[in-house]
C-alpha cells in the first residue's frame, strides 16, 4: 500500500469518526421530576462554576499577563470558590457574577461594580419548556443603574445550566453552573 493510499485512508477513518453523532444520556423521570419541582415553585439558584468570555484580544492579554485563576484559559474561566450565582425567587432575580470581557461604555471612575450584578422584578420574564431538551429556557430583561442585561439561562434535567448575558454596556458572556433549590436559610 502506498503512502498516499495509507494517508487516504487514515483521513477517511478521522472523518468518518469525526462525524458520529454524540448520544446523549437521556433523562430519568426523577430527573425531571425534580427539576419540574423547582420551576413550578419558581425558587432556584443557579450556581455558577464557569465563566466564558468572548475571547477578545482584551482578555486574551489578560490571559497571557496570568492574571486568571489557575485552571483557566481565554475561552474558559474557573470560578470554583467564589460565590457567582443567578437566583430567581418568585418574580424577583439576583446576580452575583463576575464579569470578564470588554467594556462599550465606560464605568463610572472608581466604580466597584464590575461584575454583572442585579437585584430586582425582570421585564418580560419567561419561562418555557424546551422539548428538545426535556429542560426549561429562562428569558428576562433587566435594569441595573443605567446598564441593561438580556438574559437567556438553559435548564437542563441533570440540572446542569448555561446562562447567555447579553448587556448594553459590555460583550456577552455565557456561564455554566448547577441548578438548586433556592432555601433563604
Amino acid at each position: 500500500m502506498s503512502v498516499f493510499n495509507k494517508f487516504s485512508l487514515l483521513l477517511f477513518l478521522l472523518i468518518a469518526f469525526g462525524c458520529g453523532s454524540n448520544k446523549q444520556v437521556p433523562s430519568t423521570t426523577a430527573q425531571i421530576e425534580d427539576l419540574n419541582a423547582l420551576v413550578s415553585n419558581k425558587s432556584f439558584v443557579i450556581n455558577v462554576n464557569t465563566a466564558r468570555p468572548l475571547a477578545t484580544g482584551t482578555v486574551s492579554r489578560v490571559a497571557n499577563a496570568g492574571l486568571l485563576p489557575p485552571g483557566s484559559n481565554v475561552g474558559r474561566i474557573d470560578l470554583t470558590g467564589m460565590s457567582s450565582f443567578l437566583r430567581v425567587v418568585k418574580d424577583s432575580v439576583t446576580a452575583n457574577l463576575p464579569y470578564y470581557g470588554e467594556r462599550q461604555i465606560s464605568a463610572p471612575y472608581n466604580s466597584k461594580n464590575t461584575g454583572v450584578r442585579f437585584d430586582g422584578i425582570p421585564q418580560d420574564f419567561e419561562i418555557s419548556p424546551n422539548e428538545k431538551t426535556s429542560g426549561y429556557t429562562v428569558q428576562f430583561r433587566i435594569r441595573s443603574g443605567t446598564e441593561a442585561f438580556d438574559v437567556s439561562a438553559e435548564l437542563l434535567p441533570d440540572l446542569s445550566s448555561t446562562i447567555n448575558i447579553n448587556s448594553t454596556h459590555r460583550t456577552a458572556i455565557w456561564y455554566n453552573g448547577s441548578v438548586a433549590k433556592y432555601s433563604s436559610e
